[in-house]
Order: structure tokens, then C-alpha cells, then sequence
């Protein structure tokens, strides 16, 4: 296990590039597809965003991996041996140099920021009675800081050591606040501007939502501000309530079409 956490410290920037590169694609296959699918079926350039049994398949997925971690962490697996190993690495490999990008990418996914540029959305949406985005908004982004805090304070997880002074926490470890709330807030503002904006700007859209939510959530692990397993199960929860929120954006705009 030290073996392979110190292989990972090793090439951690490498990893993080690969892991990017990996998501830039599969963000981009799915905007192709969800396009070819969508023009094969009505002739238009709109989007059927998510479909019933795909959502119902990918909340079953992403609860059981949430499941998963939690109970690693919560009967202390070899897991929780492998974080603690790979945290001290890059604690002794990762210089300050290094981690300075880092620590200002990774603010952009603080709880607090986050809140205040919800709140702003929120109430855009509201003043322009965009009522059937307003709600799937307001709940993916309430479930994710609710379940989130009720997750910190159940499993109460410490916080690896200091780091190198870029970034201080105070609270529980376990699930990542910064992975979870990125998830939810680019995500699900990658969604609202895919039903705003015209289809020229749409590609690009789902590719700065995935870097964004790729590199704030992986910042938080070369900080060590996490645990790889912190950040993983907050992608997953954020993951869930993303796609609570769509599923409710796409059954409310199905229903309007309807009536």
C-alpha cells in the first residue's frame, strides 16, 4: 500500500492531467451524444438533457459508491491507510511553488463563495420567473450543503495535517464540501446555460464545467486540505443531487411542453 501511494505522490501532477484529460472526453462524448440524440428525434438543436431510467440508474450508482466510501472510512479499511500514506507523501514532495496554483483554483469552490454565487443565481432566476429552473436549482444546491453537513457530523473525520499553510480547515474531512458543492454549482449552472444560451456556446460550456469541477475537486487532495477518498465521495454526493436537480429540470419542462 506505501508502495502505491507513494507512486501516486510521485506523479500526482501527471495523474491530475490525465484524470482531466479523461474527463475533458467523456464531457465531450456525452454533449455529442445527447445532441446526436436530440436532432435525430425532434430536427432541433435543444437537448433532452436526461431521461427517467438513465437518472434512475446513475442515483443508484453514485448512492452505492457514496455507500462504499463511507463505510470504508467509517471501519477504517485499507482505504483510510492508503489516504494517510498518500497525504504524507505529497506533504513531503509537493513544494509551495508548486501548490501556489492550487491553492488559488481550489477557492473557487469554497462553501461560502459558492452560496453567495447560488444566491445570485437564485435570484435572477426568480426575477425573470424562471420558476422551473429556480426549483430544481434552490433544491440540488440546499440537498448538497444539508447532506453534506449531516455526512461531516455523523462520520466526523479528521482533517489531514496543516498542509503548507495555503489552506487552514477547521471542520470534519468526510465527504469533500469543495468536490460536492463544485459538482452541484458548475454542473447545474452548465445545465441553466445549456437551456439559455444558443447551441454555438454549448461545447465549450460543458468543457469549462468539467475542468472546473475536475481541478477544484483534486486541488483539495495536492493541498492536503483532503483525503483522495474525501474528494471522491463528495464528486459522488454532489453527483446525486446534479442529477436530482436536472431529472426535476427536464420533468418540469417536459410538463410545460405537454400542456
Amino acid at each position: 500500500m506505501d508502495a502505491l501511494s507513494l507512486w501516486t505522490s510521485q506523479h500526482a501532477l501527471a495523474l491530475l492531467a490525465v484524470v482531466l484529460i479523461l474527463a475533458l472526453l467523456a464531457g465531450d462524448l456525452g454533449w455529442r451524444r445527447a445532441r446526436r440524440r436530440r436532432l435525430a428525434a425532434t430536427g432541433r438543436n435543444g437537448y433532452l438533457a436526461l431521461r427517467p431510467g438513465t437518472a434512475a440508474i446513475l442515483l443508484v450508482l453514485l448512492a452505492a459508491l457514496f455507500g462504499l466510501l463511507a463505510w470504508a472510512v467509517w471501519t477504517q479499511t485499507a482505504l483510510v491507510r492508503f489516504d494517510t500514506e498518500l497525504a504524507q507523501h505529497l506533504r513531503e514532495r509537493l513544494s509551495p511553488g508548486v501548490l501556489q496554483p492550487f491553492d488559488v483554483v481550489t477557492q473557487l469552490g469554497d462553501p461560502v463563495l459558492i452560496a453567495l454565487a447560488a444566491g445570485v443565481v437564485a435570484l435572477v432566476l426568480a426575477l425573470r420567473r424562471r420558476w422551473r429552473l429556480f426549483l430544481p436549482w434552490c433544491i440540488a444546491l440546499g440537498g448538497t450543503a444539508g447532506s453534506g453537513h449531516f455526512v461531516k457530523q455523523l462520520v466526523q473525520r479528521p482533517r489531514p495535517f496543516g498542509g503548507h499553510g495555503f489552506t487552514v480547515e477547521t471542520g470534519f474531512s468526510f465527504p469533500s464540501g469543495h468536490a460536492a458543492g463544485s459538482m452541484v454549482f458548475f454542473g447545474l449552472l452548465a445545465y441553466l446555460l445549456l437551456r439559455l444560451w444558443p447551441p454555438p456556446r454549448h461545447r465549450d460550456t460543458v468543457a469549462a464545467a468539467v475542468a472546473l469541477i475536475t481541478i477544484v475537486g483534486f486541488s483539495r487532495v495536492l493541498l492536503q486540505a483532503h483525503y483522495l477518498s474525501d474528494v471522491l465521495a463528495g464528486y459522488a454526493l454532489g453527483g446525486f443531487w446534479l442529477i436530482i436537480g436536472i431529472a426535476l429540470g427536464e420533468l418540469l419542462r417536459r410538463g410545460a411542453q405537454a400542456r
